[in-house]
């Protein structure tokens, strides 16, 4: 965890949140490069466009500087546009699911802890969303990668009671509590996942996940409930805030 210092930083990030603040202030959730998320103050945000300009907007990979305080929220002194991402503004499904991506990696980070493989996945998501024509793949993609950077990656090779190794190929019952497959002999697990399934999600979870070809429609189910199911369980569910 970085310590408090009254030094500037500046660091590239991708904009996670910002919320209205006062009558010209921001409250911005940053994940930055240098020091993971970081929540900040960014005072006049609404009416500085010298400072701000459009940096305090989602989709853009921004290079920010800011100071560390006393308090729980840094002090944004400038945000500028580093990299656009012009082709994930051309969808309404693009543009959602940078969205989604987003929030969960909100979610998933710790505060103030550097996790730059996690930083690299989001700007890889935020090129790979503006190339796909699917980009309800990429998501889903992209949530298998994120979990298992954060060390939440289920467990799809053997049961996690026994330590039995599932065959490739086969189905199996995935118990989120757990995070892992369970044999039924052990109690098995609400969700059933096919071995097509399991190697998509295995795929997703590595360096090639935005390559990742294959799902239909069975398999994009499997995933999604298995993976809602485990963010569920390890995470909670998201609390719902007044932003813009």
């Amino acid at each position: 965890m970085s310590a408090p210092s009254r030094q500037e930083e500046r660091s590239d990030a991708f904009l996670l949140r910002a919320i209205d603040y006062r009558d010209a202030d921001k409250i911005v959730t940053l994940l930055t490069e240098e020091h993971g998320k970081v929540g900040a103050l960014a005072r006049g945000a609404r009416r500085s466009r010298k400072r701000f300009g459009g940096g305090l907007e989602p989709c853009h990979r921004l290079a920010v500087s800011f100071t560390f305080g006393r308090g729980e929220l840094a002090t944004l002194k400038e945000a500028r546009v580093r990299e656009a991402y012009p082709g994930l503004l051309t969808s309404l499904g693009r543009i959602q699911a940078a969205g989604r991506g987003l929030e969960l990696v909100r979610r998933l980070c710790p505060e103030r802890e550097p996790m730059p493989r996690l930083f690299e996945a989001v700007a890889r998501y935020h090129a790979a969303l503006a190339a796909s024509e699917n980009p309800d793949d990429v998501a889903l993609a992209f949530r298998a990668r994120a979990l298992a950077l954060v060390g939440l990656a289920p467990g799809l090779d053997a049961c996690g009671v026994s330590g039995a190794p599932c065959p490739p190929g086969q189905a199996a019952l995935f118990d989120p509590e757990r995070g892992t497959i369970v044999a039924r002999a052990h109690g098995g697990g609400p969700l059933l996942v096919s071995g097509p399934t399991r190697a998509l999600l295995k795929q997703a979870m590595g360096e090639g996940w935005t390559e990742l070809e294959g799902w239909d429609d069975r398999a994009r189910k499997q995933a999604d409930d298995l993976l809602l199911a485990l963010l569920r369980a390890h995470v909670g569910e998201p609390r719902a805030r007044r932003e813009r």
